[in-house]
């Protein structure tokens, strides 16, 4: 870990500031330089100041972490910012990765986390929570299994390329009327077309046909 490393605190609790400011204090180099828990004033302390890492909160009634984060880079660009967050929502999560921020510790984890964040985003790295990495690769898995589509599911829509009824289709693949129905809610749910013409586009596109 590069030695002297200028740390700004940012959270809108004080005991939040003085558990994180305690716990870095127990590593020689990590020097605190301020705590503040307004967001506006950890800007103001950016533009003032040379800070090497933020580690701020994402929950404040000011202004959330991803917007400090987003003006922090805009001033700073080479700082570092690690968010604190209760929070595992994938949106979320994804929203914090699009600043370029270089960390994300879920709060619950902090104090055990945040020297080893610390020693990761000053390499040039990034820091996720393992629970935020497993989180995202959740959302993933249902997304891609969302999309998949079934062997029947594929000759359905292949079948409405050539503009077939329901009956007609029904008819071609010795199944009743109903079932194709269902295949066709679950076409359209899964490739989010809004209805039969969608559906045909997306065939086409996906090269079903």
């Amino acid at each position: 870990m590069p030695m002297d490393i200028n740390i700004l605190l940012l959270d809108d609790h004080a005991i939040m500031l003085d558990g994180l400011e305690a716990v870095l204090k127990t590593e020689p180099g990590l020097n605190v330089i301020a705590k503040v828990t307004d967001p506006n004033l950890g800007l103001s302390y950016l533009k003032q100041e040379k800070t090497d890492l933020v580690i701020t909160d994402y929950a404040m009634p000011e202004m959330d972490g991803a917007t400090f984060a987003k003006h922090a880079k805009t001033i700073a660009p080479d700082v570092k910012i690690i968010v604190l967050s209760m929070h595992d929502e994938p949106h979320i999560i994804r929203d914090i990765m699009k600043i370029g921020t270089d960390g994300y510790i879920l709060k619950k984890y902090a104090q055990q986390e945040v020297i080893h964040a610390i020693n990761t985003v000053m390499t040039g790295r990034q820091y996720w929570s393992r629970e935020v990495g497993q989180s995202l690769l959740r959302a993933t898995q249902t997304a891609n299994e969302q999309q998949e589509l079934t062997e029947r599911e594929i000759e359905v829509l292949k079948l409405l390329t050539e503009e077939l009824s329901s009956r007609e289709i029904a008819e071609r693949l010795f199944i009743s009327e109903r079932t194709v129905e269902t295949h066709r809610k679950n076409l359209l749910r899964k490739t989010k077309a809004i209805n039969t013409v969608g559906l045909v586009k997306y065939a086409y596109q996906n090269k079903y046909c």
